[in-house]
């Protein structure tokens, strides 16, 4: 709820007339294209602010065009959350004119801070950052350096989260602090010569490389603590002339990661690897016993990096595939260009069948996150399901799950049916292995 609408409940009471001017959390939000508002909206801010009697204040939340007049009293509002011991600070400034607000000096200074959130914001930082509390950085959509992050870092001991959104100007990102566990970088903007961002959180957790992230590569460098590592990130369409960078790319963030034992990789990453075997090129050893792959099961050549992965992922206990409606033609790989075979099914599974098998007497838990996929969407995956119930010794179950399903609302369950259908009676390895279907509709069967 926004302070406004926190105001309007006074009228239903006499006793709550006041009780909001004690909130501790404060949230302040004007629409785009609001500019005639803007001057009203400011005496609202200042007004609410100059009668809060709440001594300390938790949350301050503010989301509006970057107009001037927004801009010149933005610095005395986050100087009234800091020196009310502000916890929760998310500054969200959209574009207006090219122009951008400048993060105040005091605002690196804020002991108290423990949460911080700024977008399309100026993060210039100059002098020492005293953050001692702070536990989570989120930055989108700003221009960094490296000298300013590594004060940043430097004087956040406690960061526990890192996420850097659409953010350009960084080329490494070094964190010693045993506190910090989880680092996500989303849509990374390359820029200059020199196009690469290094990696190096020797007690890092979890890592996320994300969204669109075209004209570098990235480097991990000391990541030897790393559980959880999720690759779904895209450079940009493939091209015969970087088909080896990118398959080189992708296998050397996979040697720097052959420890993790949770992998997440998307539709991009997935295609780059199918591309490898034209190259004589193979992947490392890796320790994942939980393997998740998103969105692009169906894509031509995925089956193939598909099994490049399971050949490598010799402990593997778990796996998750994600099916999609339809192949993303934007990513797609031009399998006429690089000599790929034609997929087929059950007969390519039973051909890499002695190059998985040390994959298949580990795997115990199969599970396919349907997106609403037709049947004939359905079928490069039902081809490795079926091969999975015949060959792993010791599967458990084959978990099916559309319940969250975009489309669940508009179709009927009977591909999912039909699918379930044909995996319960095909032959299987393990006596114990149940298929097990999830379907938002009251009324449809789970078997």
């Amino acid at each position: 709820m926004t302070t406004k609408d926190a105001i309007k409940t006074s009228v239903l009471s006499k006793r709550w007339r006041s009780t909001w001017t004690s909130n501790q959390y404060m949230s302040f939000s004007l629409p785009p294209d609001s500019s005639r508002k803007c001057k009203s909206f400011i005496t609202f801010v200042d007004s609410v602010l100059s009668r809060c009697t709440a001594i300390k204040a938790k949350r301050f939340l503010f989301d509006a065009p970057c107009y001037a007049l927004i801009r010149s009293s933005l610095d005395r509002w986050l100087q009234f959350a800091i020196e009310h011991g502000i916890e929760e600070v998310s500054v969200s400034l959209h574009y207006w004119h090219h122009k951008v607000y400048v993060l105040p000096r005091i605002l690196f200074c804020c002991t108290t801070l423990v949460s911080l959130r700024v977008s399309q914001c100026c993060f210039s930082v100059f002098g020492t950052v005293n953050w001692c509390s702070l536990k989570t950085l989120r930055i989108d959509y700003a221009k960094l350096n490296d000298d300013g992050m590594m004060r940043v870092l430097s004087g956040s001991p406690v960061l526990e989260f890192l996420e850097l959104k659409s953010c350009e100007g960084v080329k490494h990102i070094m964190v010693e602090s045993k506190s910090f566990r989880e680092l996500a970088i989303d849509s990374h903007k390359f820029c200059g010569q020199v196009s690469m961002l290094k990696i190096s959180a020797p007690h890092l957790l979890k890592l996320r490389l994300l969204g669109n992230s075209r004209g570098g590569e990235f480097r991990l460098d000391e990541v030897s603590s790393l559980i959880e590592a999720e690759l779904n990130f895209n450079m940009e369409i493939f091209a015969l002339d970087k088909v080896k960078a990118h398959a080189d790319l992708v296998k050397g963030l996979l040697n720097r990661l052959h420890h993790v034992t949770i992998l997440v990789m998307g539709s991009w990453c997935l295609q780059a690897l199918s591309l490898m075997e034209a190259r004589n090129m193979f992947l490392p050893s890796l320790k994942c016993r939980h393997l998740i792959l998103l969105g692009a099961a169906g894509h031509k050549g995925v089956p193939e990096a598909i099994a490049k992965i399971l050949e490598s992922t010799r402990l593997l206990e778990k796996l998750s595939l994600q099916t999609t409606c339809t192949p993303d033609s934007a990513i797609e790989l031009n399998t006429d260009s690089v000599g790929r075979r034609v997929f087929a099914g059950e007969e390519f599974w039973n051909f890499v069948k002695w190059r998985i098998y040390q994959c298949l007497m580990h795997l115990r838990h199969v599970e396919i996150v349907d997106g609403g996929a037709s049947l004939l969407a359905w079928e490069p995956v039902l081809s490795l399901l079926k091969f999975l119930l015949q060959n792993a010794l010791l599967l458990d179950k084959i978990v099916i799950d559309s319940t969250n399903s975009k489309s669940s609302q508009a179709f009927e369950p009977s591909p999912l049916l039909e699918v379930a259908r044909i995996l319960l009676s095909h032959p299987k390895c393990s006596p114990s292995a149940k298929v097990i279907l999830r379907y938002p509709f009251q009324g449809c069967p789970s078997v």
